[in-house]
């Protein structure tokens, strides 16, 4: 019988995901044009998935809509631009508000 070649092939290891419980908050970012994201593939989703060649890739949110958030994402040399939903990228670094680096700077000015 002669092998499938779809978009899922060869892509166990890469999909797989363990039995931690994930939570609601990854779906609560707030991402603006120009954030830096990875593409972290939830293999929960079926719809709106990247293809698995682009896991773990860094790229930069071009546009946000009201489901979907568009990433441009650098593939040998060339920009590709991805259609995600938010459960399959994640920030690079998270974004800190005001109210964060206030209370940063009450923590060092804290009398000891």
């Amino acid at each position: 019988m002669p092998s499938s070649h779809g978009t899922r092939r060869k892509s166990r290891s890469v999909m797989r995901k363990g039995n931690t419980l994930r939570g609601i908050s990854y779906l609560l970012v707030d991402y603006h044009a120009g954030d830096k994201v990875v593409v972290d593939i939830d293999s929960r989703e079926h719809t709106t998935t990247p293809h698995r060649r682009f896991q773990g890739r860094m790229g930069v949110v071009k546009d946000v809509g009201k489901r979907i958030i568009k990433v441009s994402v650098m593939l040998g040399g060339k920009q590709k631009i991805l259609q995600v939903k938010p459960n399959h990228i994640k920030p690079l670094e998270p974004r800190k508000s005001e109210k964060d680096s206030e209370l940063g700077e009450e923590i060092k000015n804290w009398p000891k």
